[in-house]
């Protein structure tokens, strides 16, 4: 793969937002895009600002209803109780304030730029998105339009066949893993807590290409490196995809307070590199994440990756240390630890192989 990777994102995620606590508001996207083009090597030749989608295009996998509702919602900044029952908008998840949909839309767009650049090959990185919880006709999950189904949907427009979707988010994909379980030419598999929302994805159908891995608290760096040599990685490899869909929602790190797994972001960049190479197309989107401090770094450490530099030397100017120490703190947070503002890196976060991980991981392997 001889391309160099593009980066996607909007300004709308800097200028748009909530005056509030809600998880919407806190700051993520934005600061991610700012962190990576302040890196010295940055070529801004390879930064793509995104369009939001034309409504009409939203119907590719959104039902007419649902679209409308949305964008009435959004032009009145109100729902009715039914439209609320009917199509989950307005709700605690799925807030109507200004620009909401248009920030949703745009991820839509930016999905399908990213599908026009990959078609013939090449790494795509969007921390934006990432929506995988709406369904063709409900909002949910902090989402509101699903930019990866109309992603992967676009990619099969311009003739990529063989599509794996993986999501290392610490809640099931399960809109995503809907959308496509008959789809015998996309493969979806999750990494997920379990025991948590939406309290799906506890079974897998290999036969149906359909794999999901629920893990303990406490899931740790080596649990996962155990897991992408033994199943991951090996399923991946047997599907022999056209292209890879990663969804790297950040909530699995460690230093998400509103999760419980362990994971360092050293293991996402593990993840990524392993799965970088089986595809000639990755496109790496954004998703769940509820320390900005830590999604900013992961998400700027994995452009590291996908440009075959090594996160741990970065940041070095005091730009990029302004960019991580201004992030407006997560409320739970009075502090920063001094990590947070010195490196890209997490300390690893190893230990025991558990005889759970191990078991499912077995039980996934005979099945498959």
């Amino acid at each position: 793969m001889t391309k160099k990777p593009i980066l996607l994102g909007s300004d709308i995620y800097g200028r748009t937002g909530r005056s509030s606590n809600h998880p919407l508001a806190w700051p993520k996207t934005a600061p991610t895009l700012d962190l990576i083009r302040s890196f010295e090597w940055f070529e801004s030749s390879k930064y793509i600002e995104g369009a939001k989608i034309l409504p009409r295009r939203l119907r590719a996998f959104h039902d007419q209803g649902y679209i409308d509702a949305a964008y009435d919602a959004e032009a009145k900044q109100a729902v009715t109780l039914d439209v609320r029952h009917k199509y989950g908008l307005g709700s605690g998840d799925t807030p109507i304030f200004p620009s909401v949909i248009e920030r949703a839309a745009t991820a839509c767009g930016v999905a399908l730029k990213a599908a026009e650049l990959l078609a013939d090959g090449g790494i795509v990185h969007s921390p934006l998105g990432g929506a995988h919880h709406v369904y063709s006709a409900h909002a949910a999950g902090f989402g509101y339009f699903n930019d990866l189904v109309l992603g992967i949907l676009a990619m099969r427009d311009t003739g990529v066949e063989r599509i794996a979707y993986i999501d290392l988010d610490a809640h099931h994909g399960d809109a995503v893993e809907a959308a496509f379980t008959y789809d015998p030419n996309v493969l979806t598999l999750s990494i997920h807590e379990e025991n948590c929302w939406p309290h799906s994805g506890t079974e897998s159908d290999p036969s149906y290409h359909v794999y999901n891995f629920c893990v303990p608290s406490g899931f740790n760096d080596s649990e996962m490196a155990f897991l992408m040599e033994h199943a991951i990685i090996p399923v991946v490899e047997a599907f022999a995809p056209d292209a890879i869909v990663i969804q790297a929602g950040a909530d699995s790190l460690k230093d998400d307070l509103m999760m419980t797994l362990s994971l360092s972001n050293n293991a996402y960049f593990n993840a990524i590199q392993l799965l970088r190479q089986r595809a000639p197309r990755i496109w790496v989107t954004g998703g769940g994440g509820y320390n900005p401090w830590a999604v900013v770094r992961c998400w700027a450490g994995i452009w590291c990756i996908l440009n075959d530099r090594d996160p741990v030397s970065e940041p070095r100017s005091t730009e990029e240390h302004k960019i991580i120490a201004d992030l407006r703190q997560w409320p739970m947070i009075t502090a920063p630890p001094d990590n947070w503002l010195s490196s890209l890196t997490d300390q690893e976060s190893t230990g025991d192989i558990r005889e759970s991980i191990n078991q499912k991981t077995k039980a996934m392997m005979t099945s498959f």
